[in-house]
């Protein structure tokens, strides 16, 4: 282990080489005596000493204290004072400098020796606190984060470069001010001051979070929205002594944020609100009818009637034009505090606020049919629509915004029913009724399953000899538990879903069956024929008449003895 080198600074030649001798003998190794303080600090430079024994009077006209000054500000080595006064003015003088040790001539040995070895303590620590604070300032500069330090008096004592750039304050300009002055804090809502996370943080000893919704003015009076944190420093004893207060820039993830808003609640076409955030204001409205009796509201239900011919016509761009035209004619006749969203396709949902009764809602249902059969002017083309409109009345009945959506659905279908271009209110009968077809729906989807279905046959005359030259199959449903179900029941709701499809095969398959059995029971020239209805949706299949054929093989029918 390298000993520690001592520099002794001593004008009494005799006194320095005592000390010399004191100090190898303990083990320090002291290559240089000097005696004047301008060697003093050459000597310094020069050799890097570990440690100095300054004595304060010396030769020439600096003395130890001046010198001492010089070599630790510039040097950083630490100084233990030699003096044989000890008067009160030198010692303040000496304070000033920082020493690590103060002795009286004479000491001892012992003494001598318990004071360097404090001194070169004292110094390992505070250069450890040092390097330590080196460091850690080294870290604040180089973070991410915008940082400032403020003291007890919430005096900025650090600002590191990233919160430079952010309040644009400059360092030297930023140390010594309020953090309040450099960091000023605005409520997003308000714009008004609030009271400054630091100041509570160095209040409360509690570290503050400051919520998102705060802006930070500029020294350049522009506003940013930051997130901030307030974190007490506290001594020893848990007295504060400052704060570090640390945001960061929310600029880019606000308009992150209000990108995924806007895609996820607002319609990417006409901008206006979507299903989704509909259904939470459909809701929100709810609740407040449940909460306040005299309150209401209405919902309209818009389908444009006619778009997919104008669609198919002019063309996608023409339609999204359509679209965008109509969304702005309804958003300028409405007020600002309802809603009209797009719900899809070309349909749009009305959410009228304060609504008390269906006069009300019918009137604004009026007033939007007849503003949308006005002529709009899309790509240099006049285009003329209407729309088939439903109308519920929410009230504290309903248990969702689903239900509500439902029974103006069903409004709306109903107008289309009456021939468009008009508006339908909702009664709970109409609700009843699409109950009952969607149950009626189910029964056929069963019935066809399970075999239900008959065929009657209905005999053809010859007008001129009255004998039977074939027949017309009609189908029929026995209904266990009900009987014959008439056909105007169940054909029209089997026409609507596709379902008349299946039943007509099964129809075709058996009647054309029955017919070869009759042919070959009761011979006849020509031979009996049949007749089967079938549905205008067959002919949009392209495989109709090879199905036919199909069934005209397996059954073993003449194709002369099939009409349809």
């Amino acid at each position: 282990m390298t000993a520690t080198k001592i520099l002794i600074v001593e004008d009494e030649s005799v006194v320095a080489i005592d000390i010399q001798d004191s100090l190898m003998h303990l083990g320090y190794d002291v290559p240089f005596i000097v005696d004047t303080g301008l060697d003093a600090i050459k000597t310094a430079q020069e050799f890097s000493p570990d440690l100095v024994l300054m004595d304060i009077h010396l030769k020439g006209d600096m003395d130890g204290i001046e010198a001492s000054e010089h070599i630790y500000r510039k040097l950083g080595i630490p100084i233990i004072y030699l003096t044989a006064n000890a008067d009160e003015a030198t010692y303040a003088r000496a304070k000033l400098t920082g020493p690590f040790g103060y002795l009286l001539k004479p000491f001892r040995e012992e003494e001598l020796h318990t004071t360097i070895g404090i001194a070169l303590y004292k110094h390992q620590v505070d250069q450890e606190k040092e390097e330590q604070e080196q460091r850690l300032t080294t870290i604040l500069q180089s973070i991410g984060e915008a940082v400032i330090v403020s003291d007890h008096e919430s005096k900025v004592t650090f600002i590191n470069p990233v919160a430079e750039e952010i309040t644009h304050w400059k360092s030297l300009e930023a140390i010594g001010e309020k953090v309040s002055t450099i960091v000023p804090i605005l409520s997003d809502a308000t714009l008004l001051p609030t009271t400054h996370p630091a100041d509570n943080a160095l209040k409360s000893l509690s570290t503050v979070v400051m919520p998102e919704n705060i802006l930070l003015e500029t020294k350049g009076h522009s506003r940013i929205p930051i997130a901030l944190t307030a974190a007490p420093l506290k001594d020893r004893k848990g007295k504060a002594m400052g704060v570090v207060t640390a945001f960061r820039d929310m600029t880019d993830h606000k308009q992150a944020r209000e990108l995924l808003i806007r895609n996820a609640f607002y319609d990417s076409l006409t901008t206006l609100p979507n299903r989704a955030l509909l259904i939470d204001r459909l809701n929100q409205s709810l609740e407040r009818v449940k909460q306040y009796a005299n309150d209401s509201f209405a919902l309209l239900f818009v389908d444009i009637d006619r778009f997919k011919m104008v669609n198919d016509s002019l063309g996608h761009p023409c339609g999204d034009q359509l679209l965008l035209a109509i969304g702005k004619r309804l958003r300028q006749n409405l007020f600002a505090t309802d809603t009209v969203a797009r719900f899809g396709g070309d349909e749009f949902a009305i959410l009228l606020e304060h609504v008390y009764d269906n006069k009300m809602a019918s009137e604004v249902a009026a007033r939007i049919n007849h503003v949308l059969q006005q002529p709009f002017l899309v790509e240099g083309q006049t285009v003329y629509t209407s729309a088939s409109i439903g109308v519920v009345l929410g009230s504290a009945k309903y248990q969702n915004a689903d239900d509500l959506l439902r029974d103006a659905d069903i409004a709306m279908y109903r107008s289309k029913e009456q021939g468009k271009s008009c508006f339908t209110v909702f009664e709970p009968s109409m609700y009843a009724q699409v109950k009952g077809l969607l149950q009626l729906e189910n029964d056929i989807r069963d019935a066809i399953a399970n075999r239900e279905f008959e065929v009657h046959y209905q005999p053809i005359l010859a007008l001129s000899t009255q004998e039977i030259v074939g027949f017309e199959a009609l189908v029929r449903w026995r209904k266990p538990g009900q009987g014959l179900i008439s056909p105007g029941v169940f054909i029209p709701v089997a026409e609507e879903t596709g379902l008349i499809v299946p039943i007509d095969w099964w129809v075709m398959d058996e009647a054309c069956l029955q017919m070869r059995f009759w042919q070959q029971q009761f011979p006849s020239s020509p031979p009996l024929t049949i007749s089967i209805n079938i549905s205008s949706k067959h002919f949009a299949q392209p495989s109709l008449v090879e199905q036919v054929r199909q069934v005209l093989e397996k059954t073993g029918l003449p194709p002369q003895s099939f009409k349809s």
